[in-house]
């Protein structure tokens, strides 16, 4: 596996997918949400969580912010950190951003897109920092709310300036500025 920019969609192995499914939980805060993006049922979202959350002694806080409501453990930030490895090696970064954005993504074989409500947007550092993310799109209006200067130029054709805020991760980095090279040389700019 590389690093290079996938010719497909990427597929999560099926051997991850309850792992993945605990990230779209973390990510979206709902079992419908996160059963839309996992192109799974509701009932079969909150079985899977139930049934993972019974093995591996998992502890649902719902209070807690976006990141921490159903799963905070070290030992999950390590598996976490695995998955997101397997993802990365296959050249697709996890990005996340306004469900209105969704339309710009579209066709970006290199980015799993994420739709963030608003309540895990305005976390969004963290969401980067607790790797559940490896970039976030930000218009300029939300320029203010990342603790970051790794931002990239996003060029996308008929809309206002985006930027891609990107975790620490050098793979990440690599990943995201081939991507933008790439979009940038396909619309000639």
């Amino acid at each position: 596996m590389s690093a290079d920019l996938p010719p497909s969609p990427y597929r999560i192995p099926s051997v991850l997918r309850d792992l993945v499914l605990v990230d779209m939980l973390e990510l979206t805060g709902s079992t419908v949400a996160a059963a839309q993006l996992l192109q799974v049922s509701q009932p079969s979202v909150s079985r899977r969580y139930r049934r993972l959350a019974a093995e591996m002694g998992l502890q649902q806080q719902r209070r807690s912010t976006p990141g921490r409501r159903f799963c905070d453990t070290v030992w999950m930030r390590m598996l976490r950190q695995g998955v997101n490895r397997h993802r990365l090696a296959c050249g697709v970064l996890r990005v996340g951003g306004p469900a209105a954005a969704e339309p710009l993504v579209r066709g970006w074989h290199w980015a799993e897109w994420v739709p963030l409500p608003a309540a895990s947007l305005s976390h969004s550092s963290a969401l980067l920092e607790l790797d559940l993310l490896d970039g976030v799109m930000l218009d300029r209006d939300q320029l203010n709310t990342v603790r970051t200067s790794d931002l990239i130029p996003l060029q996308t054709a008929g809309a206002p300036q985006l930027w891609l805020s990107c975790r620490h991760d050098p793979l990440v980095q690599e990943i995201a500025r081939r991507a933008c090279r790439s979009m940038m040389a396909s619309r000639g700019v």
